[in-house]
């Protein structure tokens, strides 16, 4: 007595139908990103050059320079859905960093709205005036919102941090911001963003991993909770962070940016 084994497969029809509906979806999700571009990708012409120093609250230390920092990113950086020249998260984070070191901070902005990790790289970086104390970066939100392929990008960020390392200072990257919080992210893009967002947030991870001198921010873990819970953190296109907003990712970065000045003086001291 023999047996035999029944394989059942799915008709073809339901497969075909089924192809069609992930081939819809992905249209959709293609369609609302490019959407989603358009509408937040430009400068608001209200956004200035950022090229500011900034003085410590009290007494300066007599005898000292100003810090350099360079900032280097996307609209976050930018100064998007701000106004004022002190609002922009550059501005804070160097006055946080002037104000715990003592010291007047220099800080100038490279940064561009709409800049994704390769565009900080061509654009950006060949553009520094001064060499920097520290350097700054926000980037990776349009990687995610244009589902940049990984490979690509797993190459760019490590040769962003790189070539930003090989200027023999320290590097302080923030992590992606909390997507959630982008409440006019219309669902199915919504759902993508967040998924393919902890994809590229392993990517920067293993980037920064490579160099001693790059110091990754979790932002997100930090304060990415209050701008899902706190509405004011963002700015009216509930988009962009507020003034507010960028001084909470300001008071997160700023204890790693003096962190990383000292070791790095240290380091000048004992060489």
């Amino acid at each position: 007595m023999t047996s035999s084994h029944v394989v059942r497969t799915a008709p073809r029809g339901k497969a075909l139908g089924i192809m069609a509906a992930l081939a819809a979806l992905v249209t959709l999700i293609a369609a609302q990103a490019a959407q989603v571009n358009r509408r937040y990708g430009g400068a608001s012409p209200d956004v200035r050059r950022i090229d500011v120093t900034v003085a410590p609250f009290g007494v300066a230390q007599a005898g000292q320079a100003a810090l350099e920092m360079a900032a280097f990113g996307d609209s976050s950086v930018a100064g998007v859905g701000v106004y004022a020249l002190e609002e922009p998260l550059p501005v804070q984070l160097a006055q946080r960093v002037a104000d715990g070191s003592g010291r007047h901070v220099h800080v100038v902005g490279y940064a561009r709205s709409g800049a994704r990790t390769r565009d900080v790289l061509a654009g950006q970086v060949p553009s520094m005036r001064h060499a920097p104390d520290v350097s700054v970066v926000v980037v990776g939100t349009n990687d995610v919102t244009h589902l940049t392929s990984l490979l690509p990008l797993a190459r760019s960020s490590a040769e962003l941090f790189s070539a930003l390392a090989d200027q023999r200072a320290p590097v302080v990257v923030s992590s992606l911001p909390e997507f959630r919080a982008m409440r006019l992210l219309p669902n199915p893009l919504s759902a993508a963003v967040r998924s393919y967002s902890g994809l590229v947030r392993i990517v920067q991870r293993c980037a920064a991993s490579r160099s001693q001198s790059v110091y990754l921010v979790d932002v997100r873990r930090a304060v990415g909770r209050e701008f899902i819970d706190d509405v004011s953190n963002m700015s009216p296109d509930l988009f962009h962070p507020s003034a507010s907003g960028y001084g909470r990712i300001a008071d997160a970065m700023a204890p790693t940016v003096l962190a990383a000045l000292q070791t790095r003086k240290s380091q000048s001291v004992s060489a």
